[in-house]
């Protein structure tokens, strides 16, 4: 089966990405601790060494673009989109004129060093909504290199939600360039969550992710961005499954009661969760497998899911997570493993 992996993590050299920065950006970055930068306390991921990924050299040494078919070969991906990692704090800030720089620069620092279309390696523009119109800016800049296969809104912070209107420019130019939107959902480390007083990573690393996720598909479907901008294809990534049909269940619930407060949705707010697409990662481990057959039934897994490994961090995901479940056929394995990610992303050539 062809496989797309695309939430797969490049952990930047900083001191590299540095050089596409401009001044006095690119000093701070190049003779400063990039947590000068941006935070990045992740608390302790691995547990003392508990969880044990010895496969992985997450988070201690950054990625090489010469590892990454190896990577590839490992995973049993044959397209790998190749996200941020320290970048994924850039929605932690709200300095507009970091965040710009950082998300050009990123751009810029991928498609010099690490993007190779022809071997299957893409990556996605990061675009800052701290600055809507200099985000477009950037998605016009980069949208015309065959490595770029999305626009990426990284969801943790964003104030207000994404549905906003205030973000419109990103959304236009996303669907000027016709590229999709995909939200990758962060924010799940003690310090970056927005409820402040939990005393461990297990607490909101279990509901950070899951949290923006449901704010980011609540707030753009209220304020009609689906209907706003009708060419976008949407897809959210890194936060499971079994939130899916419980948000569609209570939006519709809310929405029958309370239509003028959506005016511009024309269909149940589940109607357009369907056509949405949702990373797999990290996919739930109920005791019993009907249990999940049944989430899978409820959201339309076949069409609507797209598998995602996360690699490397800690809870990455094998194509096994699929392949294994006995409920699917080989058909609908194969538009979760890639065809629903190639019917979603702009891969050319390929």
């Amino acid at each position: 089966m062809f496989v797309v992996d695309p939430d797969a993590h490049y952990m930047e050299d900083t001191r590299q990405l540095a050089q596409y920065l401009p001044e006095p950006m690119r000093t701070r970055l190049a003779t400063m601790s990039p947590s000068y930068v941006l935070s990045n306390s992740t608390g302790d991921r691995w547990v003392m060494g508990r969880i044990q990924r010895p496969e992985v050299n997450y988070p201690n040494a950054y990625s090489e673009p010469e590892e990454i078919p190896g990577i590839m070969k490992f995973l049993g991906v044959d397209i790998s989109v190749q996200l941020p990692n320290r970048m994924l704090q850039l929605s932690t800030t709200g300095q507009k004129d970091i965040s710009v720089a950082l998300a050009d620069g990123f751009a810029a620092y991928m498609i010099d060093r690490v993007l190779n279309p022809a071997e299957g390696v893409y990556s996605m523009i990061i675009a800052p909504f701290q600055d809507p119109p200099r985000a477009a800016e950037i998605i016009y800049k980069y949208a015309d290199n065959p490595g770029m296969c999305a626009v990426c809104l990284i969801t943790g912070g964003a104030s207000p939600p994404l549905g906003d209107t205030r973000y419109d420019p990103i959304y236009q130019a996303a669907q000027d360039v016709q590229l999709p939107i995909v939200y990758h959902a962060n924010g799940g480390s003690v310090d970056h969550f927005p409820i402040k007083g939990f005393q461990q990573f297990l607490e909101t690393h279990t509901l950070g992710f899951l949290f923006y996720n449901l704010a980011t598909v609540t707030s753009m479907l209220v304020q009609g961005v689906p209907e706003r901008f009708p060419r976008l294809k949407f897809a959210f990534q890194e936060a499971g499954l079994f939130y899916i049909p419980m948000l569609m269940h209570r939006l519709d619930a809310a929405y029958r009661r309370r239509r003028a407060e959506a005016p511009l949705l024309k269909r149940l707010p589940s109607e357009y969760m369907r056509d949405f697409s949702y990373g797999t990662q990290p996919m739930e481990e109920p005791n019993e497998e009907k249990h999940l057959e049944m989430i899978f039934e409820m959201i339309d897994g076949p069409n609507t899911l797209v598998f995602s490994t996360d690699y490397p961090h800690w809870d990455y995901d094998l194509p096994s997570k699929i392949t294994s479940l006995g409920f699917l056929n080989d058909e609908d394995k194969a538009k979760i493993l890639g065809g629903n990610a190639r019917n979603l992303y702009r891969f050319e050539g390929r």
